[in-house]
């Protein structure tokens, strides 16, 4: 029988309700992993997957990439996101970072990436000529409609093809793979390391209390996370290495190599990890600190606009949303980051709404 402590461990990692993650695990057969590793196509998707939403420019937001349950099924996993504040972001980030723009060096999106099916707040999808399948909640209808319109639009004024529902390879996946098949070569190699870290996402949530989380990749097969941290609220690098590594839930990683300024009192380190085993892919994990009591409260205020719960804010910040203080005399004054995300939006709303 599961005990409280199994479900609980496990729900750091994955985001999953108690009663899900108890239905999950349970299903399981004896002796498997917690966190089931996925396998061939399914894992090339799952890293592709990971791969975009680090790649898609993001608004501050205490949940990692938006993501707030993982639940890690070895076919067709689910991912939730955040219903934030503006959920047109949502969907862009989604309709352009995930799908294929088209092009033959666009390197935007997923080659072959298709919708299934859509409806009721949830996308399923899968890779072409493959049983790789995926499925994405929390996604407004009606913001979905309205950005693959927008998709639609710009590929008729491009003469390109929308990539969402067509039977086969667009002339732009065509022309991207005769040119440039070494990246998806590259991506298909690193990809075990992309979907167990994708499967795992929401420990850099719960193991960490960062202001923001960027995301990167570097050279096709390193997947790369910068946190940044309010100077009272910093979590140390090992801690979080061994969430990383638990034995239960985590991977096997190898750290590589560390350039890490912790042990001379200043509190900024990168540090880099190869995959299990030696296998191909890397992880790329930088940390930094945010010194400033004007630049916490400016972050303070961006993750109240994006519609962060207040208990995340006040545990991240150490300050109740919407907090502000007066700058120190040497601050730069450069504070920009609300306007930025007003900016963002009215883009998406000419209107102004």
């Amino acid at each position: 029988m599961l005990s409280d402590p199994t479900i609980d461990l496990c729900r750091r990692y994955t985001g999953e309700t108690w009663a899900g993650a108890k239905e999950r695990l349970s299903q399981l057969p004896q002796g498997s992993p917690l966190i089931p590793a996925a396998q061939g196509d399914q894992a090339f998707l799952e890293g592709q997957v990971l791969r975009a939403l680090l790649e898609h420019p993001t608004t501050y937001t205490t949940r990692p990439l938006r993501v707030v349950r993982v639940i890690p099924y070895e076919t067709r996993p689910v991912i939730r996101f955040a219903a934030d504040a503006d959920p047109e972001g949502l969907a862009d980030l989604i309709a352009w970072g995930l799908f294929s723009a088209g092009g033959r060096d666009d390197l935007r999106g997923i080659r072959g990436l298709r919708i299934q099916e859509a409806g009721h707040g949830r996308i399923d999808v899968g890779l072409l000529e493959s049983d790789a399948r995926l499925r994405l909640e929390g996604v407004p209808d009606a913001a979905w409609r309205g950005a693959e319109a927008r998709r639609h639009q710009a590929a008729l004024k491009f003469g390109e093809a929308a990539s969402f529902h067509h039977r086969g390879p667009t002339p732009g996946e065509h022309a991207f793979a005769m040119e440039h098949r070494w990246f998806e070569e590259s991506w298909r190699e690193s990809s075990g390391l992309g979907s167990a870290l994708l499967r795992r996402l929401l420990i850099f949530r719960s193991g960490a209390d960062w202001l923001d989380m960027a995301g990167f990749t570097k050279h096709a097969r390193s997947y790369g996370f910068r946190l940044t941290f309010a100077e009272s609220r910093w979590t140390a690098h090992d801690t979080l290495i061994e969430h990383l590594c638990h034995p239960a839930c985590g991977i096997a990683l190898n750290e590589d190599m560390r350039s890490c300024a912790c042990a001379f009192g200043e509190r900024s380190c990168r540090i880099w990890f190869d995959g299990p085993e030696h296998a191909a892919g890397r992880l790329d994990l930088q940390f930094c600190t945010d010194r400033g009591d004007c630049e916490t409260a400016e972050y303070n205020q961006a993750l109240t606009y994006a519609g962060s719960p207040s208990e995340e804010i006040i545990r991240v910040t150490g300050h109740p949303a919407g907090a502000a203080v007066v700058c120190d005399p040497g601050c730069h004054g450069r504070h920009g980051k609300v306007g930025f995300l007003r900016r963002v939006s009215e883009r998406r709303h000419p209107d102004g709404r």
